[in-house]
């Protein structure tokens, strides 16, 4: 299995179709050493994490598509995909930009929502195989087994589907699902997102929530349903906007005409939560790159799956490099900032922190005080980030030797520091001592203005442009020159 190590490509190429396959085929089309095809059999207990740790180590992040997943020695019907979002180029060339812009345009992309559309089952590839009754097996999908204490097999990159009681608005959220029984998926649902509340409202009318996993479809439109929108706001239509067009829905087969799904969806699972029953769920290694404890939670009894003939099963190796959540989220600390702090050039928020927990602000100061105002405003722009770090206009903040240089040579905690303590945190911070409060923190690491302050080393801008290492050292002698990540 050859993985070449090609070039970043700058100037991406556009969305690359309108669901799963279209995207696959056309990717693999444009970018073959990028989509790579596992024949051998791989087994679901860990094998597949193993090769997604090797690859991730080696900082390769292509899409894997395995054909033959094994599950208790068995071959599963459905091939496997993974590593779908785990490259910010290839989600910056479906976005058509520069990789450093993906999250602002991601997140522009959101705003721009497009009402979805309702299409007849006869047009909607996720009907193309029916199951009802006794035909239902949650445990024939070829989910893995990602972690030692996970107790089984879950579903990481399905989105978990409610609609609200009263407004009938749609929710996605990425939510892990424990494949527990032939029939039963157990749930973790974190107790301040919509879902939860979603379900509150049902139970406290006294009824059954009816629900739903859409599993697989075109990386813009998981970016698009996963993001954060508000309780009256459509994630469909947040996923209409990231894709550049609407999302096209389906009516379910148990829920009802007006529980809509998703129809080029490669894979829905349809069912209801039962009303105040728990069940334990976990532990299990999250995103973190920890294990969360075991909790009680609710379960989806399942009364039917839909899918395509040729379906492809999507799962995000949990724990392990993606970007599912953190190019809008660049995109909401962008806007944060923006507002009291008109110099932001630019937000990362790296996978040194899971995705979730840092986020690096890049700001032109004209005033004092304003890298401890951006790293606040920053701080309450989204749920779970933990730490704010600000820098200067000349700190690359997506090269993290420059991020370390500058907090090392720029800053000082008793001046550059804000705390924030008792604030909200991730219920899945394993620093939390309640699972609920955390203490935000902000480091300030730009210059004093109106003083001297040290010179960056550097060489004249000409003779830097005119001198090429391969011309003069040799290509062939330049590519045996070990690569050392950690230098």
């Amino acid at each position: 299995m050859a993985i070449s190590a090609r070039a970043p490509v700058e100037a991406p190429a556009g969305s690359f179709g309108s669901d799963l396959p279209g995207f696959l085929e056309r990717y693999e089309r444009e970018f073959p050493e990028e989509v790579v095809h596992i024949e051998k059999p791989v087994n679901a207990e860990w094998e597949l994490t193993a090769l997604a740790m090797r690859l991730e180590k080696a900082k390769r992040f292509p899409i894997l598509v395995c054909h033959d997943v094994r599950v208790n020695g068995k071959k599963m019907e459905m091939p496997l995909v993974t590593f779908l979002m785990a490259s910010r180029l290839r989600l910056a060339r479906a976005l058509a930009v520069d990789a450093r812009r993906a999250g602002i345009t991601c997140y522009e992309r959101v705003q721009s929502r497009l009402k979805s559309v309702v299409v007849p089952r006869s047009d909607a590839p996720v009907k193309q195989v029916v199951e009802k009754g006794a035909d239902i097996d949650v445990r024939r999908f070829p989910a893995p087994l990602h972690h030692r204490m996970d107790p089984g097999r879950y579903i990481t990159e399905g989105l978990f589907l409610t609609f609200n009681r009263e407004s009938r608005l749609d929710n996605s959220a990425m939510q892990r699902g424990w494949l527990s029984g032939k029939d039963e998926i157990r749930v973790w649902l974190g107790p301040s997102t919509h879902n939860a509340h979603n379900l509150r409202e049902y139970e406290a009318a006294g009824e059954d929530m009816p629900c739903a996993y859409w599993v697989g479809h075109h990386p813009l439109v998981l970016l698009g349903a996963e993001t954060h929108v508000g309780p009256d706001e459509s994630h469909y239509d947040a996923a209409g906007g990231t894709l550049g067009a609407p999302l096209r829905l389906v009516p379910s087969e148990t829920l009802g005409e007006n529980f809509l799904v998703p129809a080029d969806a490669e894979v829905v699972i349809e069912g209801y939560m039962p009303k105040g029953q728990r069940k334990p769920e976990g532990p299990f290694g999250e995103y973190t790159r920890h294990v969360g404890p075991q909790r009680w939670g609710p379960f989806m009894k399942v009364t039917a799956i839909t899918r395509r003939k040729n379906a492809y099963w999507d799962d995000v190796m949990v724990g392990h490099t993606h970007w599912i959540s953190s190019l809008t989220k660049e995109g909401e600390a962008f806007r944060a900032v923006q507002r009291a702090v008109p110099g932001i050039k630019a937000v990362h928020v790296p996978m040194s922190g899971c995705g979730v927990a840092h986020v690096y602000l890049q700001i032109r100061k004209t005033v004092e005080g304003q890298g401890k105002v951006a790293g606040v405003a920053a701080l309450t722009s989204f749920f779970g980030l933990k730490h704010a770090f600000v820098f200067d206009e000349d700190i690359d903040i997506f090269d993290e030797k420059e991020v370390l240089l500058a907090l090392a040579t720029r800053f000082q905690a008793d001046r550059g520091m804000v705390t924030l303590p008792g604030m909200t945190g991730s219920p899945l911070d394993p620093s939390s001592q309640d699972g609920t409060i955390s203490c935000k923190v902000v480091f300030d690491c730009t210059k004093p203005l109106g003083k001297v302050f040290a010179e960056r080393l550097s060489i004249p801008p000409e003779v830097a442009a005119k001198i090429d290492p391969l011309e003069i050292v040799g290509r062939e002698r330049w590519e045996k020159i070990p690569v050392e990540p950690w230098g």
